[in-house]
C-alpha cells in the first residue's frame, strides 16, 4: 500500500516542470564552482570549497528545493481537495505520511547529495579538498531528509507552509542563528554543518559551525527531529480527517 501511494505522489510531484525548475536550481552551486575555479588560487582550495559549498548549498539551495518539494508532496493534494480520495479510504494515515515522505525525501537528498559533491570537486579536486566536498555531501543527504520532514508536517499542521518554511530558514537559522548560540540546537543547517565539520576531519577546521556538540550529537537530533516531524504529521493527518476539511 505504501508503494501504492507512493507512485501516485510521484506523479502528483515530480512533473515535468517542477522537476526541470529543481534540477535548475541545484545545478547553480556547480556552474558558480566552475567559475570559483577558473580565478581561484590553488593555495585556499579546502577552505574555499568548504565556504562554497555552505554558502551556497548548506545556506541556499538545500532549504529552498527541500522546501519547495516537501511542502508540495502532501499539501497540495490537502490544499486542493484532490487528498480526500485517499483519506476516504481505510489507510493508516503513518502509510500515507511515510509513502509521501519518502516520494519528496529521497530525490531530494539524491539531487543534492551529488550536486554537493560535484561542486566540491569541480572546485576543490585535484587540489586537496575532495575530503571536505564528501564530507558535505553527506552531511547535506542527511540535512535532506530532516528538512523535507519538518516542512512535510509544516504542509499539514498549516496552508501556509511555504511562508513558515521560509521564516524558518530566513529567521530562526539565519538572523537568529547569528546572533543567538543557542538556536543552533533546533538548526538543521547547523547539524547539516557539524555533520560535514566531523566527517572532514582535519579539514573540518576550514567549516564554521555553531553547533557546539559535535557530529555524533548533531546525527542524533537529526533522528530526533525526522521522527518527530512525521509523527506530528500523522496526527494531524488524522485530525484532518476528523474535522472533515
Amino acid at each position: 500500500m505504501i508503494w501504492t501511494i507512493a507512485r501516485a505522489a510521484e506523479r502528483g510531484l515530480l512533473g515535468r516542470r517542477r522537476t526541470i525548475l529543481m534540477v535548475a536550481v541545484a545545478a547553480i552551486p556547480v556552474l558558480i564552482a566552475a567559475i570559483v575555479r577558473a580565478s581561484a588560487e590553488t593555495s585556499d582550495a579546502v577552505p574555499l570549497t568548504a565556504g562554497l559549498l555552505d554558502g551556497l548549498v548548506v545556506r541556499t539551495v538545500l532549504p529552498l528545493v527541500a522546501l519547495v518539494l516537501g511542502t508540495a508532496v502532501l499539501g497540495s493534494d490537502l490544499e486542493d481537495g484532490t487528498a480526500v480520495y485517499v483519506l476516504v479510504k481505510p489507510i493508516e494515515r503513518w502509510r500515507i505520511v511515510v509513502a509521501t515522505y519518502l516520494v519528496a525525501a529521497l530525490p531530494t537528498a539524491g539531487l543534492m547529495g551529488l550536486v554537493t559533491l560535484a561542486a566540491g570537486l569541480v572546485v576543490g579536486g585535484g587540489r586537496g579538498a575532495e575530503g571536505v566536498a564528501v564530507a558535505f555531501a553527506a552531511g547535506v543527504a542527511v540535512g535532506s531528509l530532516v528538512y523535507v520532514a519538518v516542512f512535510l508536517a509544516l504542509s499539514v499542521v498549516t496552508g501556509r507552509a511555504l511562508i513558515v518554511g521560509l521564516g524558518y530558514v530566513l529567521l530562526w537559522e539565519g538572523l537568529l542563528g547569528g546572533l543567538l548560540e543557542g538556536t543552533a540546537v533546533l538548526s538543521i543547517r547547523q547539524y547539516v554543518l557539524a555533520i560535514a565539520k566531523a566527517l572532514a576531519g582535519r579539514d573540518g577546521d576550514a567549516i564554521t559551525v555553531t553547533f557546539t556538540f559535535g557530529g555524533a550529537v548533531a546525527i542524533a537530533l537529526s533522528a530526533l527531529l525526522l521522527v518527530g516531524a512525521m509523527a506530528l504529521g500523522t496526527r494531524r493527518l488524522a485530525r484532518f480527517e476528523v474535522r472533515g476539511d
